[in-house]
């Protein structure tokens, strides 16, 4: 028996036998060719685009609504096959270098590859997996392989794989799959974002979990504590299969729950809003019980470089009409310190990390985000959007950034364009500088989002994904109850709204916690929607604030985290 810790990216808990998926091991033998073989290289190439793209089509129109995700991917895979750069970089050195079309494919989809997976922001290097799904697919046409059929299992199963493509998880028979065992990847991969979908308990980044294990071993998928159990022993499984039956039930009575209030027993209401990627993702916010999108990030449309006004148009238009007059809020480029800006900004930095990042990027380089502010503003008339700003430190910046807001509106009335009479624009409180002075700046904005991740990871001084520091990323320090609490007083005061969209308020345990300090707006991943709105439900605020003084009061961090652990397992003593 082992024990092997991942990522949680989908709840619930699978017991099954493995079926291990690997990728084929493509070989490219001859890598190069004599000039009269150009013609026909580039031929053979220009077919397999082709016969890779129908394929494609095939696949996409064989997918249901549960797998709309796949097909979003899918179709983004199909545009990338037919797009002019990469045919261009392709034929280049087909023609230029005498690469054979296979080896061409190899070298240029290996530099994007390379590229991307630098990338500091989590999702943007996520998208490196992409491009080695469409890398894949290429290459088996050019070298005669067999391609991916559909898999059906005789009885249930649990996929363990190095990296589990779009590609395959669309060529599985799902009714038979209960779980995902990945080694790479991470809460924005699309195997994250499709088990969720599914409802498919699933743990990533597990590193070697695929060498680990054999077909038919039995495996455990904990997908509350990121942990997989590779042939448990008879104890441990008869314990998991008792926590599997009451994750079903807990989930069952949850789906019951979903068109209920988030109202507290005092008759408080909470506002529960969804953080996510992609349009196709509302779909499924919806049908967990969110009133709107309270944190739509827009990393993704730079994938493939600066997206244009049109693009970031009709992304928006799509979120919009799929929201039926829910609010959407839009988070501004929000990029992290990755290769990915040495393209944008043009120089190298010393300390990327703080460097010229998010708004900083936007304001240096104001053609980034007039775009994207113009598309906001345009899409406005569809439904009730916000603009909210990220990584805001500065008074300075802020005005800055809402001298550039206020000029387009006036660019696009002097044009005629239609807009929603006002769009309020917020920031994400993230950085310590700006939450110390919050009382500045509150009557500056129309709303607050208080961004955990970042708040505490600058507050602290700790990286929160380094595992030599990690156990120093603590939400519940002290220090960082009284920034939130201080950023909620001044909303309060200045009679604007303040939420929060940080991980920590789809953490079960913080719930009490934060609705004690006094907020009332929540916006958090779909999937846990429902769990967080049965705790609101079986509590008063009194009780909320009551367990907010405690942590407020207490010295160390640890002593809050008891505290709130003992008081969410008595709320939820089948998730615990």
């Amino acid at each position: 028996m082992e024990t092997i810790k991942g990522i949680p990216v989908s709840p619930g808990i699978s017991i099954a036998s493995v079926v291990i998926l690997r990728a084929d091991d493509l070989r490219i033998h001859h890598r190069f060719i004599s000039k009269d073989k150009i013609e026909s290289e580039v031929r053979r190439f220009e077919r397999a685009t082709r016969r890779a793209a129908r394929d494609l089509d095939a696949q996409i129109g064989s997918l249901g609504d549960e797998l709309m995700i796949a097909k979003q991917v899918l179709q983004t895979h199909r545009d990338m096959m037919k797009d002019p750069g990469l045919h261009r970089d392709v034929l280049a050195r087909i023609e230029e270098d005498l690469y054979s079309a296979a080896y061409s494919v190899s070298v240029v989809l290996g530099e994007y590859h390379g590229r991307f997976e630098k990338m500091e922001s989590e999702y943007l290097a996520e998208r490196a997996h992409d491009i080695k799904d469409i890398e894949r697919k290429l290459l088996l046409l050019l070298l005669g392989k067999r391609r991916e059929k559909r898999q059906i299992f005789d009885e249930d199963v649990v996929i363990v794989s190095h990296n589990l493509t779009p590609s395959q998880t669309a060529s599985l028979a799902k009714e038979k799959v209960v779980g995902f065992a990945v080694d790479v990847g991470g809460r924005t991969s699309h195997t994250a974002i499709m088990a969720r979908a599914l409802q498919v308990p699933a743990v990533v980044g597990l590193k070697e979990i695929s060498r680990k294990v054999a077909n038919g071993d039995t495996l455990v998928i904990d997908g509350y504590a990121g942990e997989v159990i590779v042939n448990p022993d008879g104890k441990v499984l008869s314990a998991y299969r008792r926590k599997a039956k009451y994750s079903e039930r807990f989930f069952n009575e949850l789906q019951e729950e979903i068109s209920w209030p988030a109202e507290t027993l005092d008759g408080y209401e909470i506002t529960l809003s969804a953080n996510i990627e992609l349009p196709e993702e509302i779909s499924t916010a919806l049908e967990w019980g969110a009133r709107g999108v309270g944190l739509y990030r827009t990393e993704f449309l730079y994938e493939s470089g600066v997206p244009d006004e049109e693009m970031h148009l009709k992304t928006y238009r799509k979120a919009v009409k799929a929201l039926r007059g829910r609010e959407l809020v839009i988070r501004t480029l929000d990029a992290g310190a990755d290769k990915f800006h040495e393209e944008f900004v043009g120089f190298e930095e010393p300390n990327p990390f703080l460097g010229c990042r998010s708004i900083r990027l936007c304001l240096q380089k104001p053609e980034l985000f007039r775009g994207q502010v113009r598309a906001a503003l345009r899409v406005s008339v569809y439904g009730p959007v916000k603009i909210m700003l990220p990584m805001i430190s500065t008074v300075e910046e802020l005005r800055h950034a809402k001298e550039i807001i206020a000029d387009v509106r006036e660019e696009l009335t002097r044009e005629g364009i239609e807009m929603a009479p006002r769009v309020p624009v917020g920031i994400m409180v993230e950085v310590p500088s700006i939450a110390l002075i919050i009382d500045r700046v509150a009557d500056e904005v129309d709303f607050f989002s208080i961004g955990t991740n970042d708040l505490v990871q600058y507050s602290l001084a700790v990286d929160r994904v380094n595992e030599h520091v990690a156990h120093l990323y603590q939400p519940a320090h002290p220090g960082i109850l009284r920034l939130i609490k201080e950023v909620i007083a001044a909303s309060n005061r200045a009679g604007i709204q303040v939420s929060i969209c940080g991980e920590m308020c789809s953490e079960p345990a913080y719930v009490l916690l934060l609705m004690g300090l006094g907020l009332r707006h929540f916006s958090l991943s779909p999937i846990a929607i429902p769990t967080v709105k049965r705790i609101i439900r079986q509590v008063t605020i009194t009780e909320a604030s009551e367990v907010a003084e405690q942590c407020l009061n207490s010295e160390q961090a640890s002593e809050s985290e008891v505290l709130l652990s003992r008081r969410a397992s008595k709320l939820l003593p089948d998730f615990f």
